[in-house]
């Protein structure tokens, strides 16, 4: 399996992105409440996240079977490449609502904390490409 992805800090951040993806898209089908801390506080908001929720389980399911390379799955380049442009442009939106360039979606000021979030995933990504 570490040799599979190349090496012991490849692993342990593919491990990484399981798990913080899996805690995201678990929060987003399940929590109603896991969008108002995202500064989404409308009903609508709730259920937006649901289908990202769902999107987001299938990224996971998908890292889980690269990870145990079940059915041919051994091949994480895609898996990486969708993730880092879905956290990219997570991102930029949020740092641009944060700077105002963009208009957020209660007109209030958005926490930067918001545009940090997807950082974690492109430093684990590039991390994870640039060890392996």
């Amino acid at each position: 399996m570490i040799d599979a992805l190349g090496g012991i800090i490849p692993f342990l951040c593919h491990v990484f992105l399981i798990f913080f993806a899996g805690f995201f898209s678990l929060n987003f089908i399940f929590n109603k409440n896991f969008t108002k801390s995202f500064g989404f506080e409308s009903a609508e908001a709730s259920f937006m996240g649901r289908p990202l929720g769902f999107v987001m389980l299938g990224v996971v399911l998908m890292l889980i079977a690269t990870l145990f390379q079940i059915n041919g799955f051994n091949s994480t380049s895609e898996i990486y490449a969708v993730l880092f442009i879905f956290a990219l442009l997570g991102f930029l939106n949020n740092l641009l609502m944060y700077l105002k360039v963009i208009e957020s979606p209660n007109d209030s000021q958005q926490n930067i904390k918001n545009s940090i979030r997807p950082l974690i995933v492109l430093v684990v990504i590039i991390i994870s490409v640039l060890s392996g």
